[in-house]
């Protein structure tokens, strides 16, 4: 038989246990309150960038370029091997990535230019900063804007770009898969073979071809694509009246690849040039 005695201590024994077990079940539900406040908030900062952090405006107004190309440029200056980027690069990163998204997400090549030409004003100062100040350090998002500008055919922006890479020895980035003279030739040459007989503002396009020949007609690259590079220089050197010269860049073009497709215009320059007394 239990005794009065044994009774009390069980039952303060088990009221004893009911309250720790209460206090520590409430102690667990309090601490799973912290930890999903903690990682909502984690969520918010992510999903909802500070200020700081934020990528560029969509529509930046001039003071805000000036100063875009200010903080790029300090930034550009300081860079050292050890630490190549700054504030402005992780700004303008998390731009691009933003950006790379919603280009992504369209099908259409014609769209994605259109949509590249709306987005690029908004990194001018980023551009502008790194190209007066930079010293050379890699930088992917710069590298990605000249594969955009060169792509909606802004060619002279394009080359500043690739002149200042060229002089660095910067490269694309590696979903490109192709070295920065391959790319470069390559797309101003589509560029310019692409133009309509009557295109305005061919005299700049043949500018800007030079300036990619003067930069990379020696480089390393698939004698396709410098045979290209040649073609398109020769056809608007012949549009612009320059038949000696156009010639002399459609021979270079088939000598790099018989294939080119320039023998019947090499044949028609020689034939007019012979008639005219050239």
């Amino acid at each position: 038989m239990v005794s009065p005695a044994k009774k009390r201590f069980e039952k303060t024994r088990a009221a004893r246990e009911a309250a720790q077990a209460e206090a520590q079940e409430k102690a667990r539900m309090e601490r799973e309150a912290r930890q999903r406040k903690e990682e909502d908030r984690r969520k918010k900062v992510v999903s909802t960038p500070s200020a700081e952090e934020k990528p560029v405006n969509r529509t930046m107004s001039p003071a805000a370029k000036r100063f875009q190309a200010q903080k790029a440029a300090k930034d550009a200056a300081a860079a050292t091997p050890s630490r190549p980027t700054g504030d402005a690069y992780k700004l303008h990163e998390a731009a691009i990535i933003e950006d790379s998204r919603r280009l992504h997400d369209l099908q259409s090549i014609e769209r994605k230019i259109e949509a590249k030409r709306d987005m690029l004003p908004n990194y001018e100062g980023y551009v502008k900063g790194v190209l007066e100040a930079g010293l050379g350090q890699q930088d992917d998002v710069l590298m990605t804007l000249m594969v955009w500008y060169l792509d909606v055919g802004d060619l002279k922006t394009g080359l500043d770009i690739a002149e200042y890479a060229v002089k660095h020895g910067l490269e694309t980035p590696d979903r490109y898969q192709r070295k920065t003279a391959n790319l470069v030739a390559e797309q101003v040459a589509d560029f310019a073979l692409k133009l309509d007989a009557e295109a305005d503002g061919k005299e700049e396009i043949l500018e800007q071809l030079h300036r990619t020949v003067e930069y990379f007609a020696d480089a390393d690259m698939h004698d396709q694509v410098k045979s290209k590079l040649f073609k398109a220089l020769g056809y608007l050197e012949r549009d612009a009246g320059d038949k000696e010269t156009a010639l002399v860049s459609l021979q270079r073009s088939l000598e790099l690849n018989d294939r080119a497709g320039v023998k019947k215009d090499i044949e028609r320059l020689e034939k007019e040039l012979k008639n005219s007394g050239q």
